[in-house]
């Protein structure tokens, strides 16, 4: 096989599948290790392809901004499931600043659910109308200019309350995620606040479903770095998770990998 087909096939299954290791393509292709770091190498500066550690990712595509309501009804299954997941990180009398979105509902739906004593604090009135009625927690909002579209506040007063805190955990639910160009979102008010939270919180964990992987958005909350903690649901193809991990970039998906991950220590 010549090698500007081989390299044809290699753009055509890492487009496909999102990800592939190099061990793979070597068995694949019957070929060297030498030769097929030279394929990506060459597949890069032709702008095809990213390569990473172990191997190569596709060249992240936009992810869709969607209003509220839209994103209400979207992959509504798969935030219930991560949710349960992101569930082992908390402890009871934890105090978390959680962020906004549908994902972040179905968190603070969980949290109602399986908790009894937290603390929470929050810009968003769906996730303050979502724990409102739970007696047992001690719940913030933190108020100033209304954003109709996310029905959640921003602007300077609410970076001022979040000053005022300091929590355990910040729960941050971005609209993409990707290796090359780290953890993004698209409003800019709203990224504001995010990383408001990230500042005043010992730890950061970021809730994506599968389909906000390897995507790209408008404004870069945080890069992606090897303490960063994604929880997604199972559907996250096994090329990317397993590059992620080829990356030590920790990742919690689904329950089979949850005895690994579980041992993170925060």
């Amino acid at each position: 096989m010549f090698a500007t087909e081989r390299q044809r096939e290699i753009i055509e299954l890492i487009n496909a599948k999102g990800a592939a290791k190099i061990g793979e393509l070597t068995e694949r292709f019957g070929v060297s290790v030498e030769t097929i770091r030279r394929d990506l190498l060459e597949l890069e500066k032709q702008n095809s392809l990213r390569r990473v550690h172990g191997g190569a990712l596709r060249i992240p595509r936009s992810g869709e901004y969607l209003d509220r309501k839209e994103r209400s009804g979207k992959n509504r299954e798969k935030k219930a499931e991560l949710v349960q997941y992101a569930a082992e990180l908390i402890s009871e009398s934890d105090i978390l600043m959680v962020d906004c979105g549908s994902t972040a509902v179905e968190f603070a739906v969980m949290l109602r659910e399986r908790f009894e004593r937290l603390t929470i604090i929050t810009s968003c009135l769906d996730v303050f109308d979502a724990l409102k009625n739970k007696e047992s927690f001690e719940l913030y909002l933190c108020s100033g200019f209304y954003m109709g579209r996310e029905n959640a506040f921003y602007g300077p007063w609410v970076l001022e309350s979040l000053e005022r805190f300091h929590a355990d955990k910040a729960i941050l639910c971005p609209s993409a995620v990707s290796i090359q160009y780290g953890i993004m979102d698209y409003d800019r008010e709203l990224c504001t606040i995010q990383k408001m939270m990230m500042a005043r919180a010992g730890e950061t964990v970021f809730l994506a479903d599968s389909d906000k992987f390897e995507k790209s958005g408008f404004l870069k909350i945080a890069d992606m770095k090897q303490d960063c903690i994604l929880v997604t649901d199972s559907g996250l193809e096994e090329e990317i998770y397993n590059l992620y991990q080829e990356n030590q970039i920790r990742v919690l998906r689904g329950k089979k990998d949850w005895p690994k991950a579980s041992r993170v220590n925060f």
